[in-house]
């Protein structure tokens, strides 16, 4: 047993992965508050989680063309992403290899070609190195090109969804999606899906699990956090959010799937296009539909919602990533999606109900951030450490799976925290190996 009379920062990193095994117990639905409030637990995340499994860094419709990149941030560290002449997309470390300058300063551009502002050495947006100033003159002509190139990063992709990770040996991506790609699928791939404009960013101050914990499972704060979405006459009452199912997969994915739907919230004109992607069942789904929120482990979350504005029913489809800058500070990142083969106006339609709801202006966002903050806040210091504060995750554990058309173990309504469970117990599988 460990002594909790001392702070985890005064424990070795051993007697630290000891005391979250004996604290920390998912299964039971104890979840202790020191989690989001001690900078050990913080940055031995960044070692345990971040470090080592796939990490989401944007859609392949961001660089559409041949040239285009846009640099994105891993796990702390920044990386540019191109689409070179072959159309093949490549991730690297934005980090010259002469003398370590960041290479790229832009957020997004089209080039062939990047040049150090330090010394000036020009790198071919492979990666290749193919410049260096009066190297005759500098280097004798004795540099290698060929070992000097950028450090490249390990990028795949699922359904235009590009992750990245800086673990050599961790698995392929699909294996780590596993089942968790049949939702996936209706999510991005039903049908040529891309970003509207550039991501929108902000800073909430919370901890990055809060927002993950939230759409992971969380259908519950709606009736309450949410209970202005009933009163505008945008659902039918303030407990639709129970309606449907709540389903998670293996390495601590999960998703809440709201049905049924009596309109279909899609552009008709696609019906076609989501057949050809969908399996029977997955379509089925999707004409059923009423929302669908969910996370991808760690920090990936996603949503489909659907708004009545002026008597039409209109979905729009976001994913957002919780990117951790600190124990108690995120910053948001949220793209928004559409159809590409939409009609113009529906795709307006979509944007503008997106705003309305779920954006950083938007009513509901609003909402959850606070809730964010003040969670967070309360997590901080050393009391609750001290007092041994937990959390209540017992919802729904008397409960029992039940029967769907998709793969996962499902329940038959959203208020359960099943899914919570499951993503802390592969959150501690990480952080205790």
């Amino acid at each position: 047993m460990i002594k909790t009379d001392r702070p985890l920062e005064e424990m070795s990193k051993e007697q630290v992965i000891e005391y979250l095994n004996e604290t920390v117990k998912p299964e039971e639905g104890v979840i202790p508050a020191y989690l989001l409030g001690d900078q050990t637990v913080y940055d031995l995340e960044h070692e345990k989680v971040f470090l080592k499994t796939w990490i989401f860094v944007g859609h392949e419709s961001e660089v559409p063309h041949k040239g285009d990149f846009m640099t994105r941030e891993l796990s702390g560290y920044s990386i540019i992403i191109t689409r070179d002449n072959n159309d093949e997309i490549h991730a690297f470390y934005n980090m010259c290899t002469h003398r370590g300058m960041k290479l790229c300063r832009a957020d997004k551009g089209n080039k062939s070609l990047f040049t150090c502002p330090y010394h000036g050495f020009s790198f071919k947006n492979t990666g290749d190195l193919v410049g260096v100033p009066l190297q005759k003159d500098t280097y004798g002509g004795k540099i290698d090109r060929s070992k000097m190139g950028l450090h490249q990063v390990r990028l795949e992709s699922y359904k235009g969804l590009l992750f990245g990770t800086w673990n050599d040996h961790a698995e392929p991506l699909e294996d780590f999606l596993g089942d968790f790609r049949w939702y996936l699928d209706i999510l991005v791939g039903r049908a040529e899906m891309e970003v509207v404009g550039a991501p929108q960013r902000f800073v909430v101050h919370s901890n990055w699990k809060v927002g993950s914990d939230n759409f992971v499972g969380d259908s519950y704060h709606t009736m309450v956090t949410h209970g202005s979405i009933a009163k505008l006459g945008m659902v039918p009452n303030a407990t639709y959010s129970k309606r449907g199912f709540q389903i998670h997969t293996e390495n601590g994915h999960g998703l809440n799937l709201g049905t049924p739907n009596p309109d279909f919230a899609f552009p008709e004109e696609l019906k076609d296009e989501y057949k050809r992607n969908l399996s029977p069942d997955q379509y089925e789904v999707l004409s059923n539909l009423k929302n669908m929120i969910g996370n991808v482990f760690p920090n990936l979350s996603f949503l489909i919602s659907h708004t009545k504005i002026k008597d039409h029913l209109i979905s729009n489809t976001s994913i957002r990533m919780w990117r951790p800058i600190g124990l108690n500070k995120m910053e948001v990142i949220a793209w928004m999606f559409v159809e590409k083969n939409a009609p113009k106006e529906w795709k307006e339609r979509s944007r503008d109900s997106f705003i309305l709801t779920f954006s950083p202006s938007g009513i509901f966002e609003q909402d959850d951030t606070e809730v964010f903050t003040d969670i967070t806040e309360a997590a901080q210091g050393a009391m609750p450490f001290q007092k041994k504060l937990t959390y209540n995750y017992t919802m729904g554990l008397h409960r029992e799976p039940a029967e769907f058309v998709g793969p996962g173990v499902a329940y038959d309504d959203k208020f359960t925290e099943a899914n919570q469970r499951n993503f802390y117990k592969y959150w501690m599988e990480l952080m205790t190996k």
